[in-house]
């Protein structure tokens, strides 16, 4: 859309030029003025026209970003709520915060001007520390450098760039494909993140090179000392109903055929052949209770939890992005590891966010609160190491039932 502005305000510029080149014609003829008099009237009618042209152009486009920022914004509030006996690691004041998709940013975000440097890079150091903080109650998960370097299996998510000596790690449902179509344009295989084909995903996908399919663990082990790392995580609760609704509320065959008749069979009381066969109709109260009595490592990667797959106690993250904060975290981190010259990920539609609440509200307004207390359960510690608080709706629940 910015490129179509800029186009029009250059063609509305050219044509002022060229109507006040036929009138300068017509009165060199009439008054006997010198073509250079004339030139210097034009130049200078011209500059103007054109400059106040552009401004107008300009003032178009600051007043959308303003209109899809107001769009984009959303209410956050505090409550005090109770200590929750039966939820381990619950803060006695929690802090509401409407974290799925259409999260309102944090006041440093909120800005239509680019958040100021200094800013963006305390909140990471904040997000790096809860991190750490973590990390150190759990001794378990700190492997070595080394370790990981010999044990490929672990490596699948890190997607890395030589060039530009960055890896970043995948995780399902958060920006993922918007990050892997960057990397393929790193790659020369596109232009630009537009052009990447869906219709040949599945071999693009494997096309990327990933830590896992390098031989020599010297090799890894010298990207994961030496490039830079980022990850970008999302909100559990929003992230397991996205993959929900992507993979089994809406037609999935392969999701269905291969997860929804294994939830129906484990699940449902006297369920249909056909149900049986096709795997259709799973509710999202049957795929929250397998979420809970499934083995995460046996979960899908679209909604295994997330440090499962990432390594965030063993791998020294530079930068952790979150989707509820995406278009500034995504900007910076473009910047910050350089690929921001050759690479551009366009900002989500605002229309992406006008019903996420809402739809929030369709899906886990209707679970029970000892469900919802053990989907937490499920998925704690990506609350507690990406410094995550629960869902308005869900502390509500749980609050209401303690």
């Amino acid at each position: 859309m910015a490129r179509r502005v800029k186009q029009l305000v250059l063609l509305c510029s050219l044509l002022g030029g060229i109507s006040l080149l036929l009138v300068s014609n017509a009165l060199m003829k009439g008054n006997g003025m010198s073509s250079s008099t004339l030139t210097e009237i034009y130049q200078k009618r011209h500059d103007t026209h054109r400059k106040e042209t552009l401004q107008k152009g300009e003032d178009y486009l600051t007043q959308r970003e303003v209109n899809k920022s107001k769009t984009m914004s959303n209410t956050v509030s505090t409550v005090t709520g109770k200590n929750y006996s039966k939820i381990d690691n619950l803060p006695e004041k929690v802090r509401v915060q409407r974290t799925h998709n259409n999260t309102k940013a944090p006041e440093i975000y909120r800005s239509t001007k680019t958040p100021d440097l200094d800013e963006w890079d305390a909140e990471q150091e904040r997000r790096k520390q809860i991190l750490s903080k973590t990390c150190q109650q759990h001794p378990e998960w700190n492997y070595s450098i080394e370790t990981i370097s010999r044990r490929r299996s672990m490596l699948w998510p890190f997607i890395y760039n030589d060039e530009y000596r960055i890896i970043y790690c995948t995780i399902c449902k958060v920006a993922s494909t918007a990050w892997k179509s960057a990397f393929l344009v790193l790659m020369g295989k596109y232009e630009t993140v537009e052009e990447v084909d869906f219709g040949q995903w599945y071999q693009l996908d494997r096309s990327l090179p990933t830590l896992q399919k390098l031989q020599n663990p010297e090799e890894i082990k010298r990207r994961l000392q030496t490039y830079k790392k980022f990850i970008f995580v999302r909100e559990p609760f929003s992230r397991a109903l996205s993959g929900y609704r992507n993979k089994l509320f809406k037609r999935n065959k392969y999701y269905q055929k291969t997860v929804g008749t294994k939830i129906i069979k484990l699940l449902r009381k006297n369920p249909s052949q056909e149900a049986l066969v096709t795997g259709v109709g799973v509710t999202f109260n049957e795929f929250l209770r397998y979420l809970t009595v499934t083995r995460p490592q046996q979960l899908d990667i679209h909604w295994r939890p997330m440090h499962q797959m990432t390594l965030p106690c063993a791998i020294q993250y530079d930068y952790i992005g979150h989707l509820e904060t995406a278009v500034w975290d995504i900007e910076n981190i473009l910047n910050k590891t350089g690929i921001g010259k050759v690479v551009y990920i366009p900002k989500p539609k605002a229309s992406n966010f006008s019903n996420a609440d809402e739809v929030f509200s369709t899906f886990y307004g209707n679970i029970d609160a000892n469900l919802m207390k053990a989907t937490y359960e499920a998925f704690k510690y990506d609350f507690q190491l990406f410094g995550y608080t629960l869902p308005q709706l869900v502390e509500e629940k749980l609050r209401n039932n303690s």
